[in-house]
């Protein structure tokens, strides 16, 4: 047998080449990712920078934050735009509003202005010289300062809208109360009188035109409706009227008002027996003693239907002693027949 055949096979103590090949490229490439050469980075950071240029541009705002202690919101009324308001020391470059919006459409409100009688206007029923004198004293400053109660309650839908929202309603009684009544009750009396002359509305009267029937009864009744409608609860401080015509578990509290310009308390009416309700009763029997005013003709009828509902006694149920408009203006009978006498003498022993 060949003895080449038989001699065992040892593993060579030489490594073979391959496996030195592969374990330098191990190396390499391990030294290679810990260590990137310069010109990767600079390769890196411009695709980078490229990028965010593509995307957005980045920007930094360097102003202080802002103090959310320099701006305070407005207290908010009924109807009103409500504005924020800068405190004091605060600075600020721009003033903000608060809108209404509706949709898509902005909706900026306004304070609502004072109701105004006869907003909508009179029918072709007046005649043109009543319409004249109509619109002149509706122009008139004297006649807007006063803003007569008693013409708002019968003849204005502004009014009528106002009397909606209780912060409204008072607020349209601060101005009306705010008139100087020693001033505008003769000025309405001379409207009234003046009213009636046929060179103004005196055949408009005299055919029962109705606008102005209520026109004459609420200038006349300017001042009981002027002393009732300024009248405060006790309790509360709110006006009575405010409190009775936005009653909605009593809607007939209002309907006392009307006694004034000749307008009777309704049957069913069920008026709340509170303080307010007696000193407005108080006001229109005093008001009554003048004979040819309307509460002359319908306060005893409400009295008893009030003293009816509240209990006997509960307001007087007859009028003050009466007064004619020209008794007021004559001289005490006494005093007359002193004057006589004094004439008789004067001519007898002078």
């Amino acid at each position: 047998m060949d003895e080449r055949r038989r001699r065992p096979s040892f593993p060579s103590s030489h490594p073979p080449r391959r496996f030195l090949f592969l374990l330098w490229s191990i190396c390499c490439l391990a030294f290679a990712s810990a260590s990137p050469s310069p010109a990767a980075d600079i390769y890196i950071d411009e695709q980078m920078l490229d990028a965010q240029a593509v995307s957005d541009t980045l920007l930094v705002d360097q102003r202080p934050p802002p103090n959310p202690k320099a701006w305070t919101l407005a207290t908010e009324n009924d109807d009103v735009v409500v504005p924020l308001q800068r405190r004091a020391g605060a600075t600020a470059t721009a003033t903000v509003t608060v809108t209404q919006t509706t949709g898509a459409t902005a909706v900026s409100q306004t304070p609502n202005p004072l109701p105004s009688p006869f907003d909508q206007g009179f029918n072709n029923n007046i005649t043109q010289s009543c319409a004249d004198f109509m619109y002149g004293f509706l122009a008139n400053g004297t006649f807007r300062s006063c803003l007569p109660f008693s013409l708002l309650l019968q003849n204005s839908d502004s009014f009528f809208q106002a009397t909606k929202s209780f912060l409204r309603i008072s607020q349209t009684l601060d101005a009306t109360c705010a008139a100087d009544a020693t001033v505008c009750t003769p000025y309405m009396t001379d409207l009234a009188t003046n009213l009636a002359l046929p060179a103004n509305c005196g055949s408009d009267l005299s055919n029962q035109n109705p606008i102005i029937q209520q026109a004459h009864l609420g200038l006349l009744a300017y001042r009981p409706l002027y002393t009732a409608s300024c009248l405060r609860d006790p309790t509360t401080a709110s006006y009575c009227f405010a409190d009775a015509v936005t009653n909605a578990s009593s809607p007939t509290d209002s309907y006392i008002y009307y006694l004034p310009l000749n307008i009777a308390l309704p049957g069913g009416s069920q008026p709340t027996c509170d303080a307010c309700l007696q000193n407005t009763m108080t006001v229109f029997q005093q008001a009554g003693a003048q004979k040819d005013s309307a509460l002359a003709n319908d306060y005893e009828a409400a009295a008893t239907q009030v003293n009816l509902q509240c209990g006997p006694g509960f307001v007087s149920a007859n009028l003050a002693p009466a007064v004619s408009a020209a008794a007021r203006g004559m001289p005490h009978p006494v005093s007359w027949w002193a004057l006589v006498l004094l004439v008789v003498a004067v001519r007898l022993f002078g």
